[in-house]
């Protein structure tokens, strides 16, 4: 344990402490920087940078971040990407924060199964999506999901450790490059987080 590693052997109690307060700030953390990028975009100060980029390393990075998460809560990770997928040109590093955020999310609440990615090509445009055997929203929470600090009603946002910004700043990522982002889902179906990009963003799509 890392814990130990600097504390030398510590006591479960104190333990269970010192991994609250860990957990703590690094929900303080992500809210910091959640609202920096929401209020960045609002202002218009944030900017893409276009460059060309391997859909196929992003998604298999992002599922590589998230495997011990996965693992920690005996949940199979599963990806689906065709042969010698093209490349793409946009801002990589933003595409796979919308990723991370989507697989964060469906590991997060899936407390049992699978959460499985999928990313193709068609009509020039990206298809990337996010499948998960969670509880599933209600229609009510599948029309506010991506609003700012929104979550699904069943979900207690203290105790999973979400900020209830990751889809909206999501949302705005995604149109920023033009495409288009959504959710398909029941309670007790699970749910399935999709986005398209165009394949090739020569100019940044300007907030109306």
């Amino acid at each position: 344990m890392i814990i130990d590693n600097i504390y030398g052997e510590v006591p479960e109690k104190i333990r269970e402490v010192l991994e609250r307060v860990g957990k703590s700030g690094r929900h303080l953390l992500s809210l910091i920087n959640d609202v920096l990028d929401l209020s960045k975009i609002e202002a218009g100060r944030l900017t893409l940078s276009l460059s060309d980029y391997s859909m196929q390393d992003i998604v298999q990075t992002a599922l590589t971040s998230v495997e011990a998460l996965a693992v920690e809560k005996n949940l199979d990770l599963k990806l689906i990407v065709p042969k010698n997928l093209t490349t793409g040109k946009g801002d990589g590093q933003r595409i796979a924060q919308v990723i991370l955020n989507l697989l964060g999310n469906a590991i997060k609440f899936t407390d049992q199964g699978e959460v499985k990615v999928e990313a193709g090509v068609s009509n020039k445009s990206f298809l990337v999506s996010v499948s998960d055997t969670g509880p599933g929203l209600s229609e009510s929470d599948r029309l506010k999901i991506f609003e700012e600090f929104q979550q699904a009603d069943g979900s207690n946002t203290r105790e999973k450790g979400g900020t209830g910004l990751g889809l909206s700043i999501s949302k705005k990522i995604v149109e920023m490059h033009g495409g288009r982002i959504g959710v398909e889902s029941a309670l007790g179906k699970g749910s399935r987080f999709w986005f398209t990009l165009p394949t090739r963003v020569e100019k940044q799509t300007e907030r109306t």
